[in-house]
């Protein structure tokens, strides 16, 4: 069963990562809603940005409403009132109350907290941490091809799939980081594996090699690396599954080492 979710204002404002999530909808990973009042907020601010214009943002709205026609919900008054979080975002727990929502996606974590959400067993989630659970849900592969289909539908300019994550990193950087390993996990994996070759020592029954920046372990079949700047492990590959946790700077700084060994 489907997962029923509230997507707050401020998740809609930022364009790719909206398309995002809607385009998660659509693959049917979960069931969104959202209020009229909670669109109108966020084309609102989208105005006040100068992002849209009034008439583009009223299309955009329309657009939203034509692709989840059954995700517009109404929201009594009186429902609002009696909600105990931040008096703007009120209505945003009303809407997901309204639902039977098991979660509100949102920036503003501040304005949902626990206490006034656990009546009714919701939760806030960052947009970050529910992508992230989508992918322990879904797998990594299936948001990856979300992703690569978003990157072919922009057009004006051409957008690449590398480009497209960079835009959404500003918004949520583990759920990048996460399609990143997927994306070029086994390319980092496969250099790695030369500079071992080339310049690894073998300690404790493992193959090694410790760098400025990382430590790269080959061990029982494992190959790990990790990052010397204190975020840990960052790619694991077991039986040839990749996880890990990768950024744009991982990924540049292994292809010159790579450009160098070749």
């Amino acid at each position: 069963m489907l997962s029923i979710v509230v997507l707050d204002a401020c998740v809609i404002i930022p364009m790719p990562l909206c398309d995002t999530l809607l385009r998660a909808a659509e693959a049917e990973l979960y069931r969104p809603y959202f209020s009229q009042e909670i669109l109108d907020e966020a084309t609102r601010n989208l105005v006040k940005m100068g992002k849209m214009t009034e008439a583009k943002a009223a299309r955009y709205q329309g657009y939203i409403k034509a692709a989840f026609p059954e995700a517009m919900i109404e929201v009594p008054e009186q429902l609002i009132e009696i909600m105990t979080n931040h008096p703007k975002d009120r209505h945003v727990l009303a809407a997901a109350v309204t639902t039977k929502a098991e979660v509100i996606v949102t920036s503003n974590l501040k304005d949902f907290p626990k206490e006034a959400l656990e009546p009714f067993g919701i939760q806030a989630k960052h947009p970050d941490h529910f992508l992230l659970d989508l992918c322990e849900n879904h797998t990594v592969g299936v948001l990856a091809q979300v992703i690569k289909e978003q990157a072919e539908s922009l057009k004006k300019p051409p957008t690449t799939v590398k480009e497209l994550l960079a835009r959404l990193s500003r918004q949520v950087p583990m759920f990048v980081g996460k399609v990143l390993c997927h994306e070029y996990g086994h390319t980092i994996a496969q250099i790695a594996e030369k500079i071992l070759k080339q310049a690894g020592e073998v300690m404790d029954g493992a193959r090694v090699y410790k760098g400025e920046q990382y430590c790269l372990c080959r061990k029982n079949a494992i190959l790990t690396i990790t990052a010397q700047n204190g975020r840990g492990e960052i790619l694991s590959l077991k039986r040839g599954v990749i996880e890990g946790s990768i950024s744009f700077e991982d990924i540049e700084r292994f292809e010159k080492v790579s450009q160098k060994l070749e």
